[in-house]
């Protein structure tokens, strides 16, 4: 479909974008840029209220329209539309659209864009309240009931999987993820889309010596980030600390709560800063990006500008599930506090490690992360 002139297309998303706030948000970007790049006549719609991110898209040149779930007024406004695509940007928006959709347009095309399985981040999400160990949350057999650490089979899942099936395509960002819709859930292959983040080409970025300490950045309104933080802030950063008395980390983040900023320490070097008014300026002056992700699921857009920005990472399974398929990883993956700590320690004192990782990440961004070779897709 790339190259058609006037091809018609509507988005409809949870929120309006917010690229500097959550991988979401750049996500819906990468999907606007890539329909407008294609000279597509594109419209982006959300129940959201109109608001400053919504002008952002106006200023662009691109239409936006409030709309509303059970609201005949959608009927009449999308049936005008006439759309050959609709996107919808996870499984929770198709729920409320998609058959509105089908029966005022049943020729368009109707497509899911997963942004992650949500019900593989819920699933795990309560493994770990549970007490489940990291290793084995990462462990998801091909075919159910071989050795399965996690209960997939529960409403989330029925509902997303019964969204996936009821849609003509399926946008999926993780390879991992992919292979467990086909694996364990039988979709087939050919409604299955890859498609990850867009990235231009990196820039050179600033050496080992010319940067300091460490961060952490994340959406605190993403469950995931929030337990990400309280677990560095409980039992990881002490360790590090205990071992490098004068190092700090900066915690970024959009949406942070009361409680969240009341974590700042000036005595142990803990900082939490809020938003970052520019995430990639704030990665590239730090040495290593810090993920302690204990559950999660998709593309982790923290780890991926970390790499474009020249910033290796330390993370967990969690976070390095489907961030590079079979290449070389861009930095530390442990899945205890101890390790953890360690391998944060290790990669922020040894430059030669830090410099293999650094490059490890621009070749990820130049093989599986590129705005040219993935717009084309």
């Amino acid at each position: 479909m790339i190259g058609i002139q006037k091809f018609k297309v509507v988005l409809i998303t949870y929120v309006w974008p917010e690229p500097l706030a959550s991988a979401a948000g750049l996500r819906d970007v990468n999907l606007i840029e890539a329909c407008v790049w294609a000279g597509w006549d594109l419209v982006v719609a959300s129940p959201s209220q109109q608001n400053v991110h919504s002008a952002k898209l106006n200023q662009l040149g691109i239409r936006t329209m409030e709309v509303h779930s059970n609201d005949s007024e959608f009927d009449r406004w999308v049936s005008s539309e006439r759309p050959d695509l609709v996107i919808f940007d996870r499984f929770v928006i198709e729920e409320q659209f998609g058959w509105r959709v089908k029966e005022q347009c049943p020729e368009a095309l109707r497509v899911l864009d997963t942004q992650d399985l949500h019900f593989l981040r819920r699933t795990r999400a309560k493994a770990v309240a549970a007490g489940q160990p990291i290793d084995l949350l990462s462990k998801i057999a091909s075919h159910e009931g071989e050795g399965d650490f996690l209960d997939l089979m529960n409403e989330d899942t029925f509902r997303e999987i019964a969204s996936i099936y009821r849609c003509d395509g399926v946008f999926v960002l993780s390879s991992f993820e992919r292979d467990l819709l086909i694996n364990r859930f039988q979709v087939p292959r050919h409604m299955l889309s890859l498609s990850r983040f867009h990235y231009p080409e990196p820039k050179s970025a600033s050496d080992f010596l010319s940067r300091a300490n460490f961060m952490m950045i994340g959406n605190f309104r993403h469950q995931p980030n929030q337990d990400g933080l309280g677990w560095l802030a409980r039992e990881i950063w002490p360790k590090i600390r205990k071992a490098l008395p004068d190092a700090t980390v900066n915690v970024y983040g959009a949406y942070p709560s009361r409680e969240v900023m009341r974590m700042t320490s000036e005595a142990q070097g803990f900082f939490v800063r809020g938003p970052a008014v520019d995430q990639f300026d704030v990665l590239r002056k730090h040495r290593v990006n810090l993920a302690p992700l204990r559950f999660g699921a998709g593309i982790k857009g923290k780890i991926s500008d970390g790499w474009w920005c020249g910033t290796p990472v330390v993370t967990t399974s969690i976070g390095a599930e489907g961030m590079h398929d079979a290449l070389p990883f861009g930095g530390l993956v442990e899945n205890s506090s101890e390790e953890f700590a360690a391998a944060a320690i290790f990669l922020s004192q040894n430059e030669a490690e830090w410099i293999k990782h650094q490059e490890n990440g621009y070749r990820l961004m130049r093989e599986l992360y590129d705005l040219k070779k993935n717009r084309s897709e």
